[in-house]
């Protein structure tokens, strides 16, 4: 046998055995329009999206070994990973249909988290994979270890945090707060009213607008705080670094020196009446900043 038809072999050998340590599943139950759906998979995807029936629909493959589970009623329903070696699961790619208006509660360990299309509440934690979320839910409440938080859309309430991953938003919120330690926070939107940044080690950039009458904070102990503000956004903006510098592109106000002999403080506005923007910094740097 020539090298080309051993490779051949090999290849479909592996593609054979992959395939045979795969179950598909398809499963489907009646749920209200409103009603919750709990998901927990240790390793794999699980990949949500909003559809106008009252029913849940979900499809996929688990490793051979693996038992899915799923049941419930009109008001409310669970589905699950049962993996024999839950030190080392065999991963499950669950695609799950939910009514729009659905409540829904997603729990992994390495499985990524995907929900589009969803206008009800969203609970969701990770280990270790990425959460993305697109759309404008209710609520959003994100939770990661060691992955990163993705929110494209504009839900009504959002709480999204991780250890070490990046979180970031594009769109617009009334209500935010994004924290990270070691990863960094990036913001493109509007509308932001009351809103928290914060960070630790990590680096803060923010471009975009506020809402009149409105309270934001940026908070990071050493790292880089990136404020790009729309200018034709009235801002009121308190900013000092203990230990850093701020350079001011926004405003011709000057920063002066602090007030225990080091870092910087800086008090102008963009405007009258806008948003009090209250930025703190120990010992990381500062730029304010007009952007599109």
């Amino acid at each position: 046998m020539n090298k080309f038809r051993l490779l051949v072999a090999l290849t479909v050998g592996m593609s054979a055995s992959l395939a045979n340590a795969q179950t598909k599943i398809s499963r489907g139950i009646h749920l209200n329009a409103d009603g919750a759906i709990r998901i927990y998979n240790l390793g794999g995807s699980v990949k949500v999206t909003g559809w106008n029936r009252d029913s849940v629909s979900v499809r996929g493959t688990i490793s051979k070994g693996s038992v899915f589970h799923m049941g419930g009623g009109d008001a409310g329903m669970k589905m699950f990973v049962e993996d024999m070696d839950e030190r080392n699961p065999g991963p499950a790619m669950l695609e799950v249909f939910v009514p729009v208006k659905a409540k829904v509660w997603v729990k992994t360990a390495t499985a990524g988290i995907d929900v589009s299309g969803v206008n009800g509440s969203l609970d969701l934690y990770v280990v270790s994979g990425a959460i993305t979320v697109g759309g404008s839910p209710t609520d959003v409440n994100a939770e990661a270890i060691d992955g990163s938080i993705r929110i494209n859309g504009s839900p009504a309430w959002i709480r999204a945090k991780s250890a070490s991953g990046d979180v970031s938003l594009d769109g617009k919120s009334p209500d935010v707060t994004l924290s990270t330690v070691s990863g960094r926070i990036q913001v493109r939107g509007s509308q932001f009213e009351k809103a928290k940044f914060e960070s630790v080690t990590g680096d803060i950039r923010f471009d975009g607008s506020f809402e009149r009458g409105g309270l934001v904070n940026f908070d990071s102990h050493s790292g880089v705080i990136d404020l790009g503000i729309l200018p034709s956004s009235p801002a009121d903006l308190d900013v000092v670094s203990i230990a850093g510098t701020i350079t001011n592109k926004l405003t011709s106000k000057k920063p002066a020196a602090g007030r225990y002999g080091r870092g910087a403080e800086l008090v102008t506005s963009t405007g009258v009446g806008g948003v009090q923007v209250v930025v703190r910094s120990f010992k990381g740097p500062v730029t304010l900043r007009p952007t599109k």
